[in-house]
């Protein structure tokens, strides 16, 4: 292992981890897809240098992994995604439509005791379900797909109620919402919300692109790297045009 400037204190095998947030003396973990269908571990990093688990909880929705989890307080959130199956990432080329998954969507949990969290609620979505997401003790910022839409948009929960989570307001980028007569530009699911980070009272959101796909294909067939930056502050030109737009116009 090569390291700069980092000492590793610990080592703990667990099935891979999507997310890990640290909070206190725990770190919650999210498990991408893995055979025993593990989804959540809760660590005790007190001693950083002798992690241990204090309880893990498991999937029991078929064709689903929760890779993300935040915490506020005692309040635990986990997404249920379903499974990219076979064709993996090319997958975005299809509509979510097309499958008869029920289970996304995203669960709080009651960690006040670290040992035995309790499952509150499980809101669910739309289409594939919940990716990657921010929370704060008052709401939850969500990425998901959501009837009407093709792709995952935002949509702000209050979870004050953790048992009874309430939509508050949505926002996607101008081509996704086809049930509101919007029509996109793009093939299947390429465009959509990756997920939104909250600092103070600003959202930033990681946008996925049709653009970043041919960036990844022109690296790949040996373009110099003057061409791959060009592409690249094009798609993020193209992008900061778009959501000033959408601002501007009150979106």
């Amino acid at each position: 292992m090569l390291s700069r400037n980092v000492q590793r204190l610990s080592r703990l095998e667990l099935p891979g981890a999507g997310q890990v947030t640290v909070e206190g003396r725990h770190a919650y973990v999210g498990h991408i897809t893995n055979k025993q269908g593990l989804g959540t571990s809760i660590l005790d990093v007190s001693d950083p240098r002798q992690p241990r688990v204090l309880t893990q909880i498991f999937l029991e929705e078929k064709d689903s992994h929760s890779h993300k989890a935040r915490v506020a307080g005692d309040l635990m959130i986990v997404n249920v995604e379903q499974n990219m199956g076979p064709a993996g990432r090319k997958a975005a080329d299809g509509a979510s439509q097309n499958s008869d998954y029920a289970e996304g969507g995203f669960k709080l949990y009651d960690v006040s005791s670290r040992e035995k969290p309790k499952l509150i609620h499980h809101q669910r979505t739309y289409g594939r379900g919940v990716h990657r997401f921010d929370m704060d003790g008052r709401y939850a910022y969500i990425s998901t797909e959501m009837e009407g839409y093709v792709g995952n948009i935002l949509v702000i929960y209050d979870i004050r109620n953790p048992a009874r989570p309430e939509e508050v307001s949505r926002w996607w980028m101008p081509g996704q919402h086809v049930a509101g007569g919007e029509k996109p530009t793009w093939q299947g699911r390429r465009n959509r919300l990756h997920h939104a980070l909250r600092f103070g009272d600003e959202l930033w959101a990681g946008l996925t692109e049709d653009a970043v796909r041919r960036l990844l294909r022109t690296r790949r067939e040996g373009a110099s790297p003057e061409a791959i930056r060009r592409e690249a502050h094009e798609v993020i030109a193209r992008v900061k045009e778009r959501v000033e737009t959408e601002l501007a116009a009150g979106g």
